[in-house]
């Protein structure tokens, strides 16, 4: 009796887990709603579009638009010695703040580092780019830190490569349509810096990707530590 009680049990849990699978797989896959795995993957595309995307064609100018690059060489080494840094505790940052933190706090710093050339076309004190590059190498370590971890997480197994790709075509792009702003606005112009609106238009894009990234990344759930394991996450031994 045992035994048939048991068995009709198993039974009935084994059509219960059928009945569920095939209604899981009838189910209609919504790709577009805003917090899917794909439309996350491409708000994390734009929001680097609009950061390290036009970072790459500020420092694609030479000299961040200066004709001496004293200036923007003595920021790039600020910034990646502590890009070097954050790049390592990044991970254990992220798995105690979690994206939503991290993320608006790493862009805003890339609009910090595009005004601080704008001052120094103003004033050609160093200080302040210098300054503003050890920053940015903070929130670049940040960011980067939350971009692995959403195109490692959010992608389903079968469609990660594709989300991939469409992540790097977006974030290469801001690149190409930030290399076009300094040539647009500085094409006839024969002084020793570029203007100062082709700061300012870095900057409205970076602050763009700043509120672009608020509503997003609501689609998957970070288990977060404790802060004193910081130090296991980041260097396990």
């Amino acid at each position: 009796m045992g035994l048939e009680d048991g068995t009709g049990t198993t039974d009935h849990n084994q059509e219960d887990s059928g009945a569920t699978i095939a209604a899981a797989e009838t189910t209609p896959y919504i790709a577009w709603r805003r917090n899917s795995p794909l439309v996350q993957v491409i708000l994390m595309g734009l929001v680097c579009f609009c950061c390290p995307g036009m970072f790459r064609a500020l420092s694609g100018m030479g000299g961040g638009g200066q004709v001496d690059p004293t200036a923007a060489n003595n920021a790039n080494t600020a910034l990646y010695a502590a890009l070097a840094v954050f790049c390592v505790v990044g991970g254990g940052l992220f798995n105690v703040a979690g994206p939503r933190l991290m993320l608006p706090a790493g862009c805003i710093t890339y609009a910090l580092y595009a005004w601080s050339f704008l001052y120094y076309n103003h004033t050609r004190d160093q200080t302040v780019i210098v300054v503003a590059g050890g920053i940015l190498g903070v929130g670049g370590g940040m960011l980067w830190s939350v971009q692995g971890a959403v195109l490692t997480s959010y992608p389903p197994p079968e469609r990660k490569g594709a989300y991939i790709s469409m992540f790097w075509v977006i974030f290469s792009s801001g690149g190409v349509v930030g290399g076009l702003i300094p040539f647009s606005l500085n094409f006839h112009r024969a002084a020793d810096s570029v203007n100062d609106a082709t700061y300012i238009v870095f900057i409205v894009f970076m602050v763009a990707g700043n509120v672009r990234n608020r509503n997003s990344f609501s689609v998957f759930v970070f288990l977060h530590a404790c802060p004193w394991q910081i130090k296991t996450l980041v260097l396990p031994i």
